[in-house]
Formats: C-alpha cells, sequence, structure tokens
C-alpha cells in the first residue's frame, strides 16, 4: 500500500468518531432546536477553523493556535449554553475535527487531537459543574493550558527534546540584553503560564457574557 493511500485510510477511520457521535444525537432524541443548534455550532466553528486556520498558518504569525483556542473557548462556552445536554460539546468538537483532518493537506493529526481535546476538556468541566459562570471560567483556562502544553509536546516530539534547550537559551538571552543576573527563564515561564489562564478565563467569561446577552435580546425580541 501506498504512502498516500496509507494517509487517506487513515484519514477515513479518524472520521469514525464524527459518525458516532452523530449516532449518539440522534438516539438522544433531540428537539428540532438542540439539533439545529448543534449543526450550527459545528459549522460555524468548522468554517473558523478552515478559512482563519489557513490565513493564520500561511502568514505565519506566531501564537497562530493560541487565537484559534480563544475562538474555540467563546463557541464551547456559547454553544453549551444553548445546548446543554450532554455530549453536545465533544459532538460538535468532533465534526469540526474530521472536517479540519479532512481539508488539511497532507496528513497531519495534530490539529485532530487538540480539537478533539478541547471538547472532552470543556463536555467533562461543564458536565461535572453544570454550566454556570464559575465553569465558564474553569473550562476556559483548562482549555488554554492544554493548548500550551499541547504545543510543547509536540514541538518535543517533532523536534526532539532539546527544542526545549532553544526556548531557555532565548529567554536568558533576554534576561543577559536587559542586564538581568540569574535566569529570567525562571520568571518568564510562570508569567507565560499565568497569561495563558488569564486569557482563557477572559475567553469564558466572554462566552458566557455573549450566551446571556444573547438570550436576553432573544427574549426581549419575543416580547
Amino acid at each position: 500500500m501506498s504512502f498516500t493511500a496509507l494517509c487517506s485510510k487513515t484519514k477515513i477511520n479518524l472520521i469514525f468518531p464524527m459518525r458516532f457521535f452523530i449516532e449518539i444525537i440522534m438516539k438522544k432524541n433531540l428537539n428540532y432546536n438542540e439539533f439545529i443548534s448543534t449543526a450550527l455550532f459545528g459549522a460555524l466553528w468548522g468554517i473558523i477553523e478552515i478559512s482563519l486556520g489557513t490565513i493564520l498558518h500561511a502568514t505565519k504569525i506566531p501564537f497562530r493556535g493560541t487565537a484559534l483556542t480563544i475562538i474555540a473557548v467563546v463557541l464551547i462556552t456559547i454553544s453549551r449554553s444553548f445546548i446543554n445536554y450532554k455530549g453536545s460539546i465533544i459532538a460538535i468538537s468532533s465534526v469540526v475535527a474530521s472536517i479540519k483532518l479532512i481539508t488539511l493537506p497532507g496528513f497531519n493529526i495534530t490539529p485532530f487531537i487538540a480539537i478533539m481535546m478541547e471538547g472532552f476538556i470543556g463536555e467533562i468541566i461543564f458536565s461535572t459543574l453544570s454550566y454556570n459562570f464559575i465553569s465558564s471560567l474553569l473550562a476556559g483556562l483548562s482549555i488554554m493550558i492544554y493548548t500550551l502544553l499541547h504545543s510543547l509536546i509536540m514541538q518535543g516530539i517533532f523536534f526532539g527534546l532539546g527544542i526545549y534547550n532553544v526556548y531557555l537559551g532565548i529567554m536568558n538571552s533576554i534576561g543577559k540584553a536587559i542586564n538581568y543576573d540569574g535566569e529570567i527563564s525562571l520568571i518568564l515561564i510562570p508569567v507565560i503560564v499565568f497569561l495563558y489562564i488569564l486569557i482563557g478565563a477572559g475567553a469564558g467569561w466572554f462566552g458566557y457574557a455573549t450566551a446571556n446577552r444573547t438570550k436576553e435580546i432573544l427574549q426581549e425580541s419575543i416580547l
């Protein structure tokens, strides 16, 4: 079997979770609004991943994954407000991840794993704590921290563990440039983690606030 054929077969096997979760959705006896909302959020997230993701990848700007994760957190938080059945986030993320995998040129499983993990994290938190302000913040910061760890782990796999020494060297060289005595990486690493937590919580808050405001507008329009 050629490499191209193997990749195509692997892609077909990897989109099975999408079919699996669609079957779960159908078995949950969803009402019309829940079904349409699930489809719309999956399509919206998928379009953003394909369009904006392609643009960001082409521009090669740093923190491309972080930007997409912020949008993912907002969409996950909003979607849970409108479709609050267990498994909804996983159903949405599985469709998005499969679409992302199919549309990517060549064979790259990393975005597939990242999107699925974002969905699993969001689903676990909202199913455990229910949907509220605190769980929205927690889901946002948890997904953002996962993104940071995912990026570091994948870079270690693809480029070797030496990549971490390169990053530490870059950080410490910045310290030397500003005449800092000691390893500034010991300061920068916690700062970076804190910023990811802050950004993730902020995205969760924004999604929660947007969902509530949208519901208020819809109720006012009905009245």
